[in-house]
This record gives C-alpha cells, structure tokens and sequence, in this order.
C-alpha cells in the first residue's frame, strides 16, 4: 500500500469520479484506475463500484475513515520534519559535567535562547559516565563531557575537542600544605580526600595518577558538585584535585587556597558530542558554534 494509491481512493472517494479525481491530484484516469485497483489487491476488497457515479462498497465506506486518519498523519508527520529541519523544533537538550554547567553554559545560553526563542532549552549536569549514556540512549541532542581514554565512542557520534585545562589542588587557608607554593603527589597522599562519585573522569584521573606513583590514595568524601567541595574543604584538611574551571571561585576567597603540583598530571580535555544527523539541525548547529566561540575564550585565559 502507497500514500498515493490513498490519496487516489480519497479523491475518487470526495468527487465521485474517476476522472475529477484524476484532475485533482494532476494525474491521468488510467493512473488513478490503476492506482485504486492496486489498493483494492492489497486489501484483498473491493473498496468502489464502477458505475456512472463511483460509488463507495460498504469495505469502502469503512476504509475511508481509516484512509483520512492515515493521510492527516501522514501530513502532520511531513510538518513537523520540515520544521525541525527548518529550526522549529519545540526543545533541544544537554547533559554536561557540572563546572560546564555552572560556569561554561551561561554566558553563551542567553544569546541561544535570543535566537531560538520559542524553544524551551533543557540543562542537567550529570557525570561524564552517565551523559554519555542518556546520550547515547537519544534522551538529549548533545553531551559536553571531560574526555579520557576510556572514552567509548559510537560510530554515529561527532566530537569535537573544546579546550583542555590544568588540574590544581584545592585546600584551606590554614591547611598544613598551604605554606609552600607548589605540592608533591606524596604529600597529597598525606591527606584525605574529596572526591567526585564513580562515573566521573574527573575520579578516574586522581585515581590513576596515585596508582601510577604507586602512592596510597585516600577518598573520604564523595560529591559531585564544585560548590559542596568548597564547602567541605574550607571546614577540614581534606584536599581535592580540580579542574582549574571548577576553582574560579577559589580563586577571590580567602579561606581558600589553590595550588600546582610540582609534577602536574595530564590536563583535562573537555570535548563536545553530538550525532551526526542531529548537527545538520539548525538550533544544534548553532549552539555548537556558540560553544566553539565560548572555548576559543576559555583558552585564551588559559
């Protein structure tokens, strides 16, 4: 069965006539005859008389109702394709890791939001782990996450490297540690730890620069937003290893410290991901070269 064979039934149906039906869909008798006969072997019914005046059977009479819902979603489908190709889908969302959304997002989500104004924008920060995985599940249109080599890619998937940072140690004011300019990875393993939650690169980072020094690392406190760390670590000799995004806080607060290790670990990589049938997407296009612009200044405060 073909959607023009229903709408040739629909135009025989309306017009009672094989040939007005033909001129209203712009085709020969013969075509729409031939059209209708089809539909009816398809059906295993027949659908029409044929007669002066073409008559609907009492199949067609049934089928017709089934033929307009059918038609009209097929309209309403073709519709809402050709807005999204055209920008007009009613809502894009992103998964990103929490520094982005707290400090990355908004200074270029309000100029996305003037361009695409009638389209409700979703944030939710999630780990790397899991934005990849409502990602990849299709529950949002792109994941801003930090890159590492556990990475697992889909052939459908475009990323796109945004900037990299460095990883510095955050601590009290009066922390033991706080005297001295620089810090070792053996002193950092003096002390315990805030941490991010399983399913963050961030952890997964801190965690394999300890094993690679063989030094005994000491997690005692999970979290998974900047904001809590900074509150847990004004208050105790707990440290916590950062992405230098993460910190900009730290940075004016006096109950705080930030330092460099004197070996510094590999800096993380932030990367931009999407797929590849979603970036022919006007509103998606758009927010990624938003992105870009935003990255291109992060680095060059770098």
């Amino acid at each position: 069965m073909r959607l023009d064979q229903l709408q040739s039934f629909l135009a025989v149906a309306e017009t009672g006539s094989f040939q007005a039906a033909a001129r209203r869909c712009g085709v020969t008798q013969p075509t729409i005859s031939r059209q209708i006969q089809a539909l009816e072997e398809s059906l295993g019914i027949q659908l029409l008389h044929r007669s002066n005046r073409a008559k609907l059977t009492v199949a067609g009479d049934l089928f017709l109702r089934r033929a307009h819902r059918i038609c009209q979603e097929w309209q309403a489908a073709s519709a809402e394709l050709k807005a999204m190709q055209n920008g007009q889908q009613q809502e894009l969302c992103i998964a990103a890791i929490h520094s982005i959304c707290r400090y990355f997002l908004p200074t270029l989500l309000p100029r996305f939001c003037q361009a695409f104004p009638q389209m409700q924008l979703r944030v939710t920060a999630l780990g790397s782990d899991r934005a990849l995985k409502v990602l990849q599940d299709g529950l949002v249109d792109l994941a801003i996450v930090m890159g590492d080599r556990h990475l697992f890619k889909q052939s459908e998937w475009v990323i796109e490297p945004l900037y990299s940072e460095a990883v510095q140690v955050l601590m009290a004011a009066e922390h033991p540690l706080a005297a001295s300019e620089t810090v070792t990875w053996q002193e950092l393993a003096r002390f315990p730890h805030v941490v991010f939650k399983d399913g963050y690169g961030m952890r997964r980072l801190v965690a394999e620069e300890f094993s690679r020094r063989g030094l005994h690392w000491q997690p005692a406190l999970e979290l998974n937003t900047p904001d809590a760390f900074v509150a847990v670590i004004r208050e105790s000799e707990m440290l916590a290893l950062l992405p230098r995004s993460a910190l900009k806080d730290a940075l004016h607060d006096p109950t705080l410290v930030i330092r460099n290790l004197t070996t510094p670990p590999p800096p993380r990589q932030v990367l931009a991901i999407t797929t590849r049938d979603r970036l022919t997407l006007p509103p998606i296009a758009q927010l990624l070269t938003l992105i870009r612009q935003q990255a291109a200044h992060e680095s060059s405060l770098s």
